[in-house]
């Protein structure tokens, strides 16, 4: 009965949320943007204490409904709870994951697979765009507003998501919806151009404080991770990782270049006798697509089993901020699909394989392609309610250093870009949690602000330009940043405790693993277990 019943409380959700339906559910039919007006916000939460109300009433048949149940509950509880909170009505930010950016990925979703959908979710773009504003504006009135640092960075990318409004339309070529496409993303890129206007007048009015606080920091741990982790023993054991990780990149540093330090192996991979330089971005595409489809070839019957369908994997660059990973379509017509955040040529690949092997092979596309293949269609949904981060991200995370255990990090550089992506994850669990309760440093005792923040990213994770949309990232969308090593940490954890028993097979331990829908933080690691030990 309740697997029956979540069946329709998730295709609810999509039809509510249709930009996070295509992006995490894989489901392209829908032709419709999210409604991120009041109206639209107020109608999912709603649902949420509706479907709430009723699960509560209904007993359990098995573990697995049990299990399900369970995350559901969490699930609305955690919807209702920022609804009531006002934080759904009020996030402003550029992160990946946040509206902007999904109403963005959603269009480029449909074209050039379907350039009819493209049409029509490019004619959605103004209302999706103009409703968000709206709830922008009634938060404002209730003296909720964005920190200035993020409405700043937002009318900043304006420009750049109606330029990739035009590119969608200018991808189809002359044939007969030429026009069409044309007019929709123009009347697309008005739509960003008013909410640019709106946006410089909101900065008026946005405080420079970044930081939550206790309270709304916790909501959006919960949001993200699925669960009310111990903050503190979190925080002190981000710090543990990043010294350890820093050590480890000493070594390589040396390996690299005999007496070198982290920065000065850095600088000599960047520089201009570096190695992997690709001139011009149909270079780097086909380095991308070349590196997943080699490295699926590889692994496919030796470290996974992966299906004939499943195979196949798109790359494609985009001019959008950040890199990341769209699950196939529900009927796998679509594959999956690497989006790849690139400028103009040269670029470095030395620090980038271990991104690709992240966001492709044997990262998300494995563990999420693996749920569209099943086609169970919780399984496939279940991402649309949020808090599968920890799960899917740490998955990915868990899949590059399984890629260095197996030595596919051996061309020049790779290994420490590996290493520089780990100290990164592990400075965002210190970043994200020092900076929104302001903790402090244990090494020096220091307040841990944006500033400081700046400095680690740069001196220490070696972010250089990129520190600063990082920064940005952690201020706008707590949570999100801690799913990455917390993660991992579960997966690692049980692992490390199948590999105690006699006959551990990797191969068999990866399988089991990947057959695991992916829940938050507060019943993965009970369903992990479950399957492997």
């Amino acid at each position: 009965m309740i697997r029956a019943y979540a069946t329709e409380l998730l295709q609810e959700a999509a039809d509510l949320d249709p930009c996070t339906a295509v992006i995490d559910g894989g489901e392209d039919q829908i032709a419709a943007l999210t409604d991120y007006s009041p109206d639209g916000y107020a109608a999912r939460a709603a649902a949420a204490v509706a479907g709430r109300d009723r699960l509560l009433a209904m007993e359990p048949a098995d573990d697995g409904e049990a299990l399900l149940r369970d995350h559901l509950l969490e699930r609305f509880a955690v919807t209702i709870d920022f609804h009531a909170a006002g934080e759904d009505q009020r996030e402003l930010n550029p992160a990946v994951t946040g509206p902007l950016q999904l109403i963005s990925q959603a269009v480029q979703a449909a074209g050039p697979g379907d350039w009819n959908q493209a049409l029509l979710r490019l004619r959605a773009v103004p209302e999706a765009l103009d409703g968000l504003q709206r709830s922008l504006r009634a938060s404002a009135e209730r003296g909720h507003v964005a920190a200035v640092r993020q409405v700043e960075e937002c009318v900043r990318r304006c420009p750049g998501w109606a330029a990739t409004m035009a590119e969608i339309a200018q991808g189809y070529g002359d044939g007969p919806l030429a026009g069409p496409l044309r007019t929709a993303a123009f009347q697309a890129g008005a739509a960003y151009g008013r909410l640019e206007a709106f946006l410089r007048t909101l900065a008026g009015k946005a405080p420079a404080e970044d930081a939550f606080g206790a309270d709304r920091y916790r909501l959006w741990v919960r949001r993200f991770l699925g669960v009310d982790p111990d903050l503190a023993e979190l925080y002190a054991w981000g710090w543990d990782e990043l010294r350890g990780i820093e050590d480890r990149m000493r070594r390589e540093a040396d390996r690299i270049r005999p007496g070198a330090t982290p920065a000065e192996a850095v600088a000599f991979l960047d520089g201009p006798d570096g190695p992997g330089k690709l001139a011009t971005r149909a270079e780097l595409a086909g380095w991308l697509q070349g590196t997943l489809d080699e490295t699926m070839a590889a692994l496919d019957g030796v470290h996974f089993r992966v299906p004939e369908r499943l195979r196949r994997i798109d790359c494609v660059l985009t001019r959008d901020a950040g890199i990341s990973y769209m699950q196939p379509s529900t009927d796998l017509s679509r594959p999956g699909r690497v989006s790849w955040s690139a400028g103009e040529g040269p670029f470095d690949t030395w620090y980038a394989w271990t991104t690709a092997y992240h966001e492709g092979v044997p990262g998300h596309h494995l563990q999420l392609g693996l749920a569209a293949y099943r086609g169970d269609p919780i399984a496939q949904r279940l991402k649309i309610l949020g808090g599968r981060s920890a799960a899917t991200e740490g998955w990915a995370l868990y899949a590059e250093s399984l890629m260095d255990e197996l030595g596919y990090l051996e061309a020049p550089g790779a290994r420490l870009g590996y290493l520089m992506a780990q100290a990164l994850r592990a400075a965002r669990v210190v970043l994200d949690i020092g900076m929104h309760l302001k903790l402090r440093d244990p090494a020096d005792g220091e307040v841990m602000t944006p500033e400081k923040g700046r400095a680690i990213l740069t001196d220490r994770a070696f972010q250089g330009g990129h520190g600063a949309y990082e920064l940005v990232r952690y201020l706008g969308r707590p949570g999100q940043a801690l799913s990455y090593k917390a993660g991992e940490r579960v997966y690692r954890e049980v692992r490390a405790a199948a590999q105690a028993r006699p006959g551990f097979d990797p191969a068999d331990f990866h399988e089991k693993v990947l057959s695991v829908d992916t829940t938050g933080l507060a019943h993965l690691r009970t369903a992990l277990e479950r399957a492997v030990l």
